[in-house]
């Protein structure tokens, strides 16, 4: 009797680690496929640089736009910043939808430019795929939700760093640009 249970429980255990197993490999799978759909945008735009093909916008262009983007991206920084603070996104929901629509216009033609200098996570890609289910990027995270509660319901504890990466590709991208002066 005593071996009876004790293979029944051996083998239990045995059952529950390989689900625990598949189970992860699932997570690691999913997460590597979110990062492989949200690279190959990012990809062809750096060989495109790397090639030197002629890029769409002037650099004046790009230049003046970029500066435009950052000033709205600042902002955008500090509201989502003080209704993490404050605990909740209500109060400055107004100037947060004020500030989403004019980023969710402004952000497609400065995209492939700004994504070639962004360090890409999959937390972002995540971040994305629970809020709206597609894919995105730092700095498309932040203005992807509806509203700031939204952000801050679904953050988990990488807000902080996704608006560092959106912040440096930002700065790197305006590095490159100056090159041209």
């Amino acid at each position: 009797m005593g071996f009876l249970l004790r293979a029944r429980t051996w083998a239990q255990g045995v059952w529950e680690r390989r689900q625990q197993a598949q189970a992860a490999i699932r997570v690691a799978f999913l997460r590597a496929g979110v990062l492989v759909q949200s690279l190959p945008e990012t990809v062809r735009e750096q060989i495109r640089h790397w090639r030197g093909i002629q890029v769409e916008f002037s650099v004046a262009e790009q230049r003046e736009l970029l500066a435009q983007y950052y000033d709205r991206f600042e902002q955008l920084a500090e509201l989502i910043c003080d209704a993490a603070f404050a605990g909740e996104g209500e109060p400055f929901q107004q100037q947060y939808t004020e500030l989403r629509r004019w980023l969710q216009r402004a952000y497609p033609p400065l995209k492939p430019y700004i994504t070639a200098h962004m360090n890409l996570e999959p937390s972002d890609a995540e971040f994305g795929m629970r809020v709206c289910g597609t894919p995105t990027d730092a700095m498309e995270a932040l203005f992807v939700a509806e509203t700031l509660d939204e952000i801050l319901r679904h953050d988990e504890g990488a807000l902080i760093g996704r608006l560092e990466r959106a912040r440096s590709a930002l700065y790197r991208y305006g590095d490159y640009l100056r090159q041209f002066a």
